[in-house]
């Protein structure tokens, strides 16, 4: 289990009137043990995916990513191929262009979406239906205060690297780069329970 933000005793104390007790086991299991992603297909041998051509057209981006990814403890590094887990499976990494004209690692766990040896293909769709709040449901809390009441907006800056996985799960979120072979330790972008999972939290703040 990784060294994360998540104290099982603030989230304890954050939990102790929220009615849906199932939730609550749920968000007190992540904090003491990490999220299981949901992956159900079997895997016994190491698989490396080779990463999208995207990811040479500017491969510092990269690598500064994945070293400030690492510095953070938000990723495993294993020492050789020979250290590699059973289930390690090695998804292709690529870059995409950001809003400010930057380039942005990503993580393609859907790769080849109907190969069973993509993560997200293992994962049934259902573990990760979600329904957020619409327009509606925000004039109707918004009513009550009246006219001149004041709305904050708050980001979560990157709001899934937070939550930590479950260690029997990290392996299945691996990447390969320059010859080093990486896994995440926290639920990554791109992984069709992430959001899912980080609702779960979210729903207590709420």
């Amino acid at each position: 289990m990784p060294k994360q933000v998540l104290k099982r005793e603030g989230w304890e104390r954050r939990t102790s009137r929220y009615q849906d007790q199932s939730i609550v086991d749920a968000i007190l299991g992540i904090c003491e043990y990490g999220a299981q992603i949901g992956y159900e297909d079997s895997r016994t041998s190491v698989t490396i995916h080779p990463n999208l051509s995207s990811a040479e057209e500017d491969p510092s981006t990269v690598t500064d990513e994945s070293i400030s990814e690492l510095k953070k403890n938000r990723l495993e590094l294993y020492p050789d191929f020979r250290s590699l887990p059973n289930h390690y499976t090695a998804s292709p990494l690529g870059l995409t262009d950001k809003s400010d004209g930057c380039k942005h690692r990503i993580h393609h766990l859907s790769y080849l979406a109907a190969d069973p040896s993509a993560i997200n293909h293992g994962i049934p769709e259902e573990y990760g239906a979600i329904t957020y709040s619409g327009i509606e449901d925000a004039i109707r809390a918004i009513q009550p205060f009246g006219p001149g009441c004041i709305l904050i907006k708050r980001d979560f800056e990157a709001a899934f690297r937070h939550i930590p996985v479950s260690p029997l799960d990290t392996p299945l979120l691996g990447f390969q780069w320059q010859k080093q072979f990486y896994a995440e330790r926290f639920l990554p972008f791109g992984l069709r329970t992430a959001p899912y999972l980080f609702n779960l939290f979210a729903e207590v703040f709420h």
